[in-house]
Order: structure tokens, then C-alpha cells, then sequence
């Protein structure tokens, strides 16, 4: 068995998919399918050379090391939204499909089940967050939501690797199960998606219209807010992201 290899993931998951039936979850599933395969080949992005974890309403991807990261951001994101929405106008309202989109680099493992690894745990809980389902429900003009990892922003966004606006990714926190990592969320077409929380730490922006209206902190039991905005950070712990990977997909 071979050790592990640091990789990037592409994960997607089906909106609303358990409130459809069985006969119409078949159909939407087979449209994510069709419009991620689209949008991968108009992106550079090879299907055939990735190894695809089925997961129901869900795909995780596992990209090769030959395919440059950055075009899981750019283009990938931009013709998915193109994509889907092409398809939404030709579908009725319960065959439409919107997708939640994680995008995540790291190590991973093969074993006798498949992959393993933090780095697909990571991928599987920014996917499956509250606030990227809130975004996507409230962004109503847009049929993507992504959110990807502090690690991957840093590395491609803020060194400018990709041809995206900084300023239309937004800090958030994902607290699920055992995780607790930092994120950022971009919807395509919004300057600022709706339905983000109004900070970092996942906090309703109506709680916190009041809260600054009152000057409570509901972190400090009510008394006074002390402080400000999160500081951003930048980075990886223990160096920077791996652009180019070592170990191809087996």
C-alpha cells in the first residue's frame, strides 16, 4: 500500500436533494453529473484522470497532480454556474439543479476501501456546513456556492493565480463534528452572496444588527463589546501549499 500523497479535492452536493423523490433524485443526479462533467471539460479539467468518490447527492473529486489547482477556482467555478443555469431554464422547477462547492488540498491515503485522509474529512464538512446552504438558499441568482479552505485561498487567490476579485470571498468558520477550520465563501456575480453571517464566527446578522445597535457582545454574556473585526491570516501551518504534487492517483 503506498503512503500518502498531497492532492486537491473538488467535492459538489445536489440543493434540497432528500425533499425530491426517488424517481426525481435519479434525474438530478444525473444532471450533476452531466454539468460538472461539462464545466470540467471546458475548464482543462480531465474527468477521465481524476478518481470520482460517488456519494449519492454528492461527488467528491480527487484531482491528479498533473492538472494545475488553480482551475478548480478558474475557470471551474464561473462555467459550472453557466452550466447550471443553462440547464435550469430548460427544467422544470423540480428537475433544477444548484450545487454546494468545496474546494480543499491535502494529504490523502489509498487503502482497500478507496481514500482517506483529514484532508477529504475537511472537504466533507465545509460541503455540508449550515451558513454554504444558507448562501446558496439566499443567493437566488446564482446556481453555485463555493467555499474553500484558508490554505487554498491564500496560496492561489491572494497571490493573485487565479483571475478573481479577493474581495468577493468572505471569511466564515465551519464548526462540524470534530472540525473547526477557517473558510471562505464566493458566489458568482455577488460582490457579497446573501444569507452570509454577519462575521467570521458564524454570527446572524440580524443578532448582530442589534447587538451593535445596543453595544452587547452576546460572547461576553451581554456587557460591552471589546475589540473588532478577526484578524485575517495567511498561510500554512508548516509551509506554504503544494502547486505541484508528488504521486499520482492510484
Amino acid at each position: 500500500m503506498t503512503g500518502p500523497s498531497y492532492h486537491a479535492l473538488l467535492a459538489v452536493d445536489i440543493e434540497s436533494y432528500g425533499r425530491r423523490t426517488e424517481l426525481v433524485q435519479g434525474a438530478v443526479r444525473g444532471t450533476m453529473y452531466a454539468c460538472v462533467q461539462q464545466a470540467a471539460g471546458e475548464s482543462g479539467l480531465p474527468w477521465d484522470d481524476c478518481v470520482a468518490l460517488d456519494r449519492g447527492d454528492s461527488i467528491i473529486l480527487l484531482v491528479p497532480p498533473s492538472v494545475a489547482p488553480t482551475v478548480l477556482l478558474d475557470p471551474f467555478v464561473a462555467r459550472l454556474d453557466r452550466v447550471l443555469r443553462g440547464h435550469r431554464v430548460l427544467s422544470s422547477g423540480t428537475a433544477a439543479v444548484r450545487l454546494r462547492v468545496a474546494v480543499h488540498a491535502g494529504f490523502i491515503s489509498p487503502d482497500e476501501r478507496g481514500w482517506m485522509g483529514t484532508a477529504i474529512n475537511s472537504t466533507c464538512r465545509m460541503l455540508d456546513a449550515q451558513l454554504l446552504r444558507d448562501v446558496l438558499a439566499a443567493s437566488t441568482r446564482a446556481d453555485v456556492a463555493l467555499i474553500v479552505s484558508d490554505n487554498f485561498y491564500q496560496a492561489m487567490v491572494i497571490q493573485g493565480h487565479v483571475q478573481l476579485d479577493a474581495t468577493t470571498f468572505h471569511p466564515v468558520r465551519v464548526r462540524q463534528k470534530e472540525t473547526d477550520l477557517r473558510a471562505w465563501v464566493h458566489v458568482p456575480g455577488y460582490p457579497r452572496p446573501d444569507g452570509l453571517p454577519a462575521d467570521e464566527d458564524g454570527e446572524p446578522a440580524a443578532a448582530a444588527s442589534a447587538d451593535a445597535a445596543t453595544g452587547a457582545d452576546p460572547a461576553n454574556g451581554g456587557g460591552p463589546r471589546i475589540g473588532g473585526h478577526a484578524k485575517v491570516g495567511g498561510g500554512i501551518a508548516g509551509g506554504d501549499i503544494h502547486v505541484s504534487f508528488g504521486g499520482g492517483l492510484r
